[in-house]
């Protein structure tokens, strides 16, 4: 997080009252666990009440201060959002907000994390992984949408005034028009505070690329089927990667009882099923496109994406492949995990 101390709090009275506040403020950016914001006109504040109360460390704690209002004087003016701004009357919970591990709640801590740890590396975004290995940063498993958007709201409440916590879910959607139940269930999560980013493609494992698919089998025997798998798979449009079942494929999630749709057939072993809820987005894809896609590509994904990324395999234009908006929304994601870091 990005803090500002107000000059007010280091001076006369209040410096003296909340000296010893300020000071685990002040720690906090030696320990680089949050970021300082200070302007250059009030150094020499900070210069005083330093000498003042802690003379041994002043000099450190100084060039602290001169580096942060550098930082502060070159930064552009969009810079000064996001920041926590502290006052007499909430200096004590802010600290109390501060020194809390921020939260990530998604809704499978194993997969997800996954996914998001080998997008950080891709995207130069390793600050989030280094926040989660200094316990800077916690990832919560949801167990499920429900589950992430309940204990997202949880977590917030316990945060005195900013609430450090960022739900990353699913959008489930089936073309790219559409507005599913998880992008109102985040709305009425960011209204309790929570920070929350639907993905704009169907799910985490849409924004694998294709690189990583092509090494999936394990056996020999599996690269041949593979091989026709993928090579349908470019055939889609980049919308239609976006909202394929990546796991199930056009196969359709095994269902049970009576209300089981009847997937459609030409003859016998070629059969395939594309929801409805899709409308006409395969409308143009070629049959026997359908027909290869249906097994999808499995559900270990995420370990194999993070396995590839970590060899050195795969870079980031390997992303170009799933549409100029991924790398964007991707960043972007990595830019609202990071407000509450």
């Amino acid at each position: 997080m990005r803090v500002e101390i107000p000059v007010d709090l280091l001076r006369g009275s209040q410096g003296d009252e909340n000296a010893e506040l300020v000071l685990k403020l002040i720690a906090f950016f030696r320990e680089a666990r949050h970021e300082w914001v200070v302007s250059p006109h009030d150094v020499e504040a900070v210069q005083t009440f330093l000498q003042r109360h802690v003379p041994v460390l002043a000099q450190t704690y100084l060039l602290l201060a001169q580096k942060a209002s550098m930082a502060q004087a070159w930064a552009p003016n969009s810079y000064t959002t996001g920041v926590v701004k502290v006052t007499g009357e909430t200096l004590l919970g802010d600290i109390r907000d501060l020194e809390r591990q921020a939260v990530l709640v998604v809704e499978n801590a194993i997969y997800d994390w996954q996914m998001i740890e080998a997008l950080a590396r891709l995207l130069g975004c390793e600050d989030v992984i280094d926040a989660k290995e200094g316990n800077r940063l916690s990832v919560y498993n949801g167990g499920g949408k429900d589950g992430a958007i309940r204990h997202a709201v949880d977590q917030a409440a316990k945060f005195f005034r900013t609430r450090r916590v960022v739900l990353v879910i699913d959008s489930d959607s089936f073309h790219p028009a559409d507005r599913t139940d998880n992008h109102e269930k985040a709305d009425a999560a960011a209204h309790e505070g929570v920070s929350s980013h639907v993905l704009g493609f169907r799910e985490m494992e849409n924004y694998i690329p294709n690189r990583v698919l092509a090494r999936q089998p394990r056996k020999v025997a599996g690269f041949s089927f593979m091989a026709k798998r993928l090579e349908a798979l470019k055939n889609l449009s980049p919308e239609q990667r976006a909202h394929f079942d990546m796991k199930h494929g056009f196969k359709g999630k095994p269902q049970k009882g009576a209300n089981r749709k009847e997937r459609r057939s030409k003859k016998v072993g070629t059969t395939y099923f594309v929801p409805e809820r899709h409308g006409d987005l395969y409308g143009d894809v070629a049959e026997r496109d359908l027909i290869v896609l249906q097994e999808g590509f499995g559900t270990d994904l995420p370990s194999l994406f993070l396995e590839e990324v970590l060899r050195g395999g795969i870079s980031e234009r390997d992303l170009d492949g799933l549409g100029t908006r991924a790398a964007q929304e991707l960043r972007s994601m990595f830019e609202i995990i990071r407000s509450v870091i």
